[in-house]
Order: structure tokens, then sequence, then C-alpha cells
């Protein structure tokens, strides 16, 4: 039997906790943070059953498929994984509202991007739920003339938007809520890249209602789903696509930058082929950053069996 769609598993439990201990690193620091973060998490770790189980596969996965690695599998080494998730979105907070200094961040490709602003040059972004994606979003601040469109699922994105104006007018970034791309849609992103802006998309994620719009592709020794939204959107939008990571490390937040493909082409009985094609180094790069953060893996869901 089919696993349900990741859509269908609630994360509002966690995500109060969360508000709970932003509050409380804001008031009383990190310290009180740390302390408080454990009974928290835990209290999530033995509830979420679904969840300790996909993150129990992916650990024998990751471990199959690298037994030289030293990430092992237990349970121990999930609630771990938990335990960051929990940091990452405490980082996530701080993100939107209060901004992540530059100093923090180690980005190779920066001038890269600069010069892709500077020329008015826009793009699609391909992120993942691999490290903290959210960190990404602040990307305008590495260039005045940067915008950032992220599509997202969640159905508050426009009371979102009107909060980081008030709490951060020089944000460059706009939440877009959409479950498929639309043809009004599609023509309001294209008009935005053609301004330079760049969208912001994940990667890793089945669509919500789009059903079929998946190919296989091999990641850790068995193939899983990935949506195809990513790249019928390059090419609808007739610009290029990159893949996105940033992974937390011990001096900030490592961002890597790189290109996807230059446009997505969509020949009449070809299409399919070089969608796949795409996809595939998709997977094989979110593997590759995979290995270099393997406890950053915040997919709470079995991956590898996702009902459409």
């Amino acid at each position: 039997m089919s696993a349900l769609h990741w859509s269908r598993y609630r994360e509002q439990g966690f995500f109060l906790g969360i508000r709970f201990l932003f509050l409380l690193h804001h008031r009383l620091g990190p310290i009180a943070f740390k302390i408080a973060v454990y009974p928290v998490v835990l209290c999530y770790f033995l509830k979420n059953t679904a969840g300790r189980r996909s993150i129990r596969e992916y650990l024998d996965r990751f471990a199959a498929t690298y037994p030289d690695s030293n990430v092992r599998s237990s349970w121990i080494t999930a609630f771990r994984i938990f335990l960051n998730f929990a940091d990452s979105a405490r980082e996530k907070l701080e993100a939107w509202f209060v901004g992540i200094p530059r100093s923090c961040m180690n980005f190779p490709n920066q001038a890269y991007l600069h010069a892709l602003a500077e020329q008015g040059q826009g793009g699609i972004l391909v992120g993942s739920h691999l490290g903290n994606l959210e960190v990404c979003r602040a990307l305008g601040s590495f260039h005045s003339s940067m915008k950032v469109n992220v599509l997202v699922h969640t159905k508050h994105a426009k009371k979102f938007n009107r909060m980081m104006k008030l709490l951060n007018p020089s944000s460059q970034l706009r939440l877009t809520q959409v479950t498929e791309i639309s043809p009004a849609l599609a023509m309001q992103l294209s008009e935005s890249v053609a301004r330079g802006e760049f969208v912001v998309i994940v990667g890793d994620r089945t669509p919500v209602d789009s059903v079929g719009r998946t190919c296989s592709a091999r990641f850790l020794g068995r193939d899983a789903a990935f949506p195809q939204g990513p790249y019928i959107l390059g090419a609808l939008l007739k610009c290029p696509v990159y893949t996105l990571f940033c992974l937390r490390s011990d001096s900030g937040y490592d961002i890597y930058l790189d290109k996807l493909c230059d446009r997505v082409i969509m020949e009449r009985g070809n299409r399919e082929a070089h969608i796949r094609e795409l996809i595939t180094c998709y997977a094989e790069r979110l593997e590759f950053y995979c290995r270099k953060a393997p406890l950053q893996w915040y997919n709470f869901y079995p991956f590898w069996n996702q009902a459409l």
C-alpha cells in the first residue's frame, strides 16, 4: 500500500513549539533556547511515529550507500536530525524577520550572481529540503537590484508578504502560494524573470494536485519520485535553471549555486526524455550535497514511497 502524500502530513504542532523557542531565544538568549529545545523536540519526536520511521529509512539507505561514512542508522542519529531541524526552523525565522549577516554566508558564486543581477538575467533556482533553503531567501541582500520570488504550498503567502513588509520593509522577497502552474501564474513569472528576477522552487517534493507530473530517479540506491514542475516551468519561462543548496557549517552557511541548463528543451517527442535527464542530474546533485551534510535532511515522510 502506498504511503500518504507528503502534503497530508501535519507539522503544525511542531511549528507552534518552534515559535515558542524563537521567542525564548530572542527574549532570553541562545542558552535558554538550547536548554528548552530538547524537551520540545523530544515530545514531537516521540509523537511523530511516521516522521521517526521515515528518517530511519533515510539513514538506512544513506548508511548502506556510503558504508565508509560516519553516519549510523539509529534512533539517536534520527533524534539529532530532529534537533537540527528545530534549529534550522529558528534560523528560518531569523532569516525572514531579522536577517542573516553576510559574514555568516560562504557563497563562492556570489560574484556570478552579482553579474546576473546587473545584467538583468533572471532564472529558476531549484532548491530542496536538504539544509536550510530559507537562508537563501535573503539572497536579495547580496545585491540591491535582486528580487526573489518563492513558490510555496502554504495558504498564508499573502499574509506572510504583508507581515514581511511591516517587519522588514527592505525585503526583496515575495512568496506566491501555488499548487500547480496555471497559465496566469506562468505569465506573471515570465514577466518577473524578464525583469531579471529569480524564481525559487523546491525539486524534492512531488506536486500536490498535478497527478502524474513526476519522473523517477535514483537517489541513495533506490528510485524516488521527483516533480517535473520546476523544469516545465523553466521551459515556459525560457530561462536558465540552476540548483541551489544551503548547508549549515561551523562558520555559518555554505551556499552552492550550480547551473543545471541554459534552457529546458521541449521538442516534440523529446520532452519526457529531456526532463528525465534534468531530474536525474538534480537527484545526483541532491545526493552529492547530502553527503556533505547528511544530518540536515528534513523530509519527514516516506520519501521513496509517495502516493500521488
